[in-house]
C-alpha cells in the first residue's frame, strides 16, 4: 500500500435522499429515504479501502453517488484534486475515464447483443481517437490480463460462466487505464472457490498497476483479505474507520465487534466455544432514523445521551488512524 502525497478521492458530508412518492392527491409532508447521510472519507494512492456493513445501510448508494450515477443530494466529492460536482456534459464524461466501476451482477451489467470484443472496444472509441489496429490490441491485451483468451472476444456474455463474466466487466473497468476503481460486491454472486480466483486477480491487478480502490461488500472476512484499511457503515453513515490489522484487533464500535464476531472460525472446537456477540431488534428504517446516535436502539452499551446526541467520528486514542463514532469506544467488551 502507498499512502504517500495527497488522497486521491475525498468526500465530505456527503448526502444521498431518494424521495418517496406517496401519490397524486398526498398533501403530507414530503418523505425522503436517507440512504446515504453525511459521509466523509478518503482514498489515497495505491490504497484499497474496504467499505461494509449491512445489506440496506447505503453502500451501494454510496458507491454510485463517488461515480455520479446517482446524483448526491449533498456534500462535497473531489476527485484528482478536482471538484467531480461541478463537472458535466462533456467535461464529465472525458472525467470519467479516471473513476470505473465493476457492478455486482455481472450478466446485468453486460450489454446481451453485443460481443465481449465490442463491449471493451467502446469505451475506447468514447475516450480515444485510436486505430481499428490499436483497439484491437488494447482488448486482447486486457483479456489476457485478466485470464480470458484472445479469441473469446467474438462470443457474447450468456457463453460465459459468471465468474468469466465478471473479469469480463473487470476487464472494461480497467480498459481505459482508471486511477480509481469502485468494486460493488463484485464476488458476492459467485461460489467460494471462484471469489478466491476474482479475488486474486483483483489484488493482483491493482498491485501491479498501483490502482486505488473502493471495495464494498457486506462479507468482513473478504474485506479483510484485500483491504488495506476498513471503513463499517451502519445506517448511511459511517461509524468506524481504521487500518485493517488495527481494526481487526481492536474494534472500538459495538457494531464492528458484532460484525467481527460473526466470522466464522476454521476450527470446529473454537467455533462451538467462542461467545458470540447478537445484536438485538432490526436495522432501522432509513427513511426514519433514530435520534442521536443510529445504532443506539440495538447497541448493549447504549446510556442515555445516546439517544439523544449524534456521535462524531472521532480519533481513538490508540491510534491517529482509527476513527469511531461512539460515546462509549472501548468501553464494549472485548472479543
Amino acid at each position: 500500500m502507498k499512502t504517500q502525497g495527497p488522497p486521491l478521492l475525498v468526500v465530505k458530508d456527503l448526502k444521498v435522499h431518494y424521495p418517496v412518492r406517496t401519490g397524486v392527491w398526498n398533501f403530507s409532508e414530503p418523505r425522503v429515504v436517507k440512504a446515504v447521510d453525511g459521509v466523509s472519507l478518503e482514498l489515497f494512492p495505491g490504497e484499497v479501502l474496504g467499505l461494509v456493513g449491512e445489506s440496506g445501510c447505503g453502500k451501494s448508494s454510496l458507491g454510485r453517488a463517488l461515480l455520479r450515477l446517482q446524483e448526491p443530494t449533498s456534500g462535497k466529492l473531489t476527485v484528482l484534486d478536482q471538484n467531480f460536482l461541478n463537472l458535466h456534459g462533456k467535461a464529465l464524461r472525458h472525467f470519467r475515464r479516471h473513476i470505473q466501476m465493476v457492478f455486482q451482477d455481472p450478466y446485468a451489467s453486460l450489454n446481451p447483443r453485443m460481443t465481449i470484443g465490442e463491449m471493451l472496444a467502446e469505451p475506447l472509441r468514447a475516450h480515444f481517437s485510436l486505430t481499428s489496429g490499436e483497439i484491437n490490441h488494447r482488448v486482447d491485451e486486457k483479456l489476457t490480463q485478466v485470464g480470458l483468451s484472445a479469441p473469446s472476444k467474438k462470443k457474447y456474455p450468456h457463453e460465459f460462466s459468471g465468474g468469466q463474466r465478471q473479469r469480463i466487466a473487470i476487464a472494461r473497468a480497467l480498459i481505459l487505464n482508471p486511477k480509481i476503481l469502485i468494486a460493488d460486491e463484485p464476488v458476492s454472486s459467485l461460489d467460494v472457490s471462484v471469489q478466491a480466483q476474482v479475488l486474486n486477480l483483483l489484488k493482483e491487478i491493482q498491485s501491479s498497476a498501483e490502482l486505488s480502490m473502493v471495495f464494498i461488500s457486506h462479507n468482513l472476512s473478504v474485506v479483510k483479505t484485500i483491504s488495506d484499511r476498513i471503513a463499517v457503515m451502519y445506517l448511511g453513515k459511517i461509524v468506524e474507520t481504521g487500518q485493517r490489522e488495527e481494526l481487526f484487533r481492536s474494534p472500538q464500535h459495538p457494531y464492528t465487534q458484532a460484525l467481527i464476531s460473526a466470522i466464522p472460525i476454521p476450527d470446529p472446537l473454537k467455533e462451538r466455544q467462542r461467545k458470540r456477540m447478537a445484536l438485538l431488534g432490526e436495522i432501522p428504517s432509513p427513511e426514519k432514523p433514530p435520534s442521536g446516535c443510529a445504532f443506539h436502539p440495538r447497541c448493549p452499551w447504549r446510556v442515555e445521551r445516546c439517544s439523544q446526541d449524534p456521535p462524531e467520528l472521532e480519533v481513538t486514542q490508540s491510534s491517529a488512524s482509527h476513527r469511531v463514532s461512539c460515546f462509549e469506544a472501548g468501553k464494549a467488551h472485548p472479543l
